[in-house]
């Protein structure tokens, strides 16, 4: 006969107590829970009632009394069954963000960009990351968005770093089942005053090379050529990314123009090191280019190749590729050297995004060969006056002559 017939058999006949067993089982289950997760002694006090100390949802320590033994464990049973599913704010980022690197919607240098950012703005708000994501309302929302920004004097571009990781957290957490707040219409019913966010009020003159110091520092890298200065070089000729720089080989280049199809990234690999790699593919879609080449960045090419007639990448040292950061350390110097402020290579690329609109290239023109989606990123970030004072004051002078 089958077991599962004679277990029936024995069961209606009152041969076994079923509800015995359960009873046991379900002890048996508690006693598991209770030794995986409970850390605390239990004992029986004077008056000999069964004593532990637990922590709750706040951090506190408290005391916990029942009448058996029994009890107690199915009390702790019960709680660390509602602990272990418990899901926060942390849980849910952590999901959200290995499913996107897991599928390849981010690259390594933007999940390590989310958990940094998140690891600022979430770390020391307990009162977000302790509640049950369940029950985050829209109100916790809002004032935790307020004292993150006050708290960490964010600007409005900062501040962007944060919608996205909040918008990426409850999107995932509605998908999930975890939520049924719309972090869509919370954003769109969202009333923030320019008021609450820094103000951070940039020097002018220092996002971008002048034209008197454009030419001071190309005369330089002219007269004193090595791979790094070629480097910087090619970079005011073309505009493009240090990063696109250090990364290209010499079958991305033409007879009168470059090729992006990779960058250089970083990123830390699974021990925590950062790694610097080259990426077979640019920055953003719209880093596809083609870069067009003035005369004079075509001899730059040629002094490149004599440098380096045997390399995989034009820039390269002992046969090791040059990294971008490497590029931002001569400008440096080489600032020094002619005697203006220091400044990075990005403020190379702003220069080049300027003369091109400056010198009223089409627009679309611009757009596309600094690698922007539209020309109104190059307008809003990108374009400052790089005329010199003197020059300024002439045109303010030539336009008010009448007055």
């Amino acid at each position: 006969m089958r077991r599962d017939v004679l277990l029936s058999y024995a069961a209606s006949t009152g041969i076994i107590d079923m509800d015995a067993i359960e009873l046991a089982v379900e002890e048996m289950k508690n006693n598991e829970i209770v030794e995986k997760y409970h850390s605390y002694a239990i004992w029986k006090n004077e008056k000999g009632l069964w004593c532990t100390h637990i922590r709750d949802e706040e951090g506190n320590v408290k005391i916990r009394r029942r009448k058996t033994q029994r009890e107690l464990i199915s009390y702790l049973a019960k709680h660390y069954k509602h602990v272990v599913n418990i899901v926060r704010i942390n849980d849910v980022f952590e999901q959200w963000i290995n499913e996107k690197i897991q599928y390849g919607e981010i690259r390594r240098q933007s999940y390590d960009r989310y958990v940094n950012d998140y690891k600022r703005f979430f770390s020391k708000d307990l009162s977000i990351t302790k509640k049950e994501f369940c029950y985050i309302t829209e109100e916790d929302l809002e004032h935790f968005i307020k004292r993150t920004i006050y708290n960490n004097k964010l600007t409005r571009k900062s501040y962007s770093g944060l919608v996205t990781l909040l918008k990426g957290i409850f999107r995932y957490g509605k998908r999930a089942g975890y939520t049924d707040l719309s972090i869509t219409n919370f954003f769109g019913d969202l009333m923030l005053s320019n008021s609450i966010f820094e103000r951070k009020y940039k020097d002018r003159d220092k996002e971008v090379f002048n034209e008197d110091e454009v030419e001071c520092i190309l005369t330089y890298l002219k007269y004193n050529q090595d791979i790094w200065n070629l480097g910087l070089k090619l970079q005011f000729e073309t505009g493009a990314r240090i990063g696109e720089i250090a990364a290209l080989r010499f079958e991305d280049t033409t007879e009168d123009s470059i090729l992006i199809r990779r960058t250089e990234v970083k990123y830390r690999d699974d021990d925590g090191k950062w790694r610097l790699e080259v990426a077979e593919v640019p920055k953003t879609e719209a880093g596809y280019r083609e870069i067009f080449l003035p005369a004079e960045a075509q001899n730059t090419l040629r002094a490149i190749k004599e440098l380096n007639p045997q390399g995989t990448f034009l820039f390269e040292n002992e046969g090791k590729r040059i990294r971008s950061g490497t590029f931002n350390h001569r400008l440096t110097r080489v600032c020094e050297k002619v005697g203006i402020p220091p400044r990075s290579t990005h403020k190379i690329r702003k220069t080049y995004g300027t003369t091109l609109i400056d010198n009223n290239v089409d627009d679309s023109i611009v757009a596309e060969q600094m690698g922007h989606k539209d020309i109104s990123t190059t307008r809003k970030i990108y374009y400052y006056s790089n005329k010199s004072r003197a020059n300024k004051r002439e045109q303010v002078r030539a336009a008010l002559k009448g007055i």
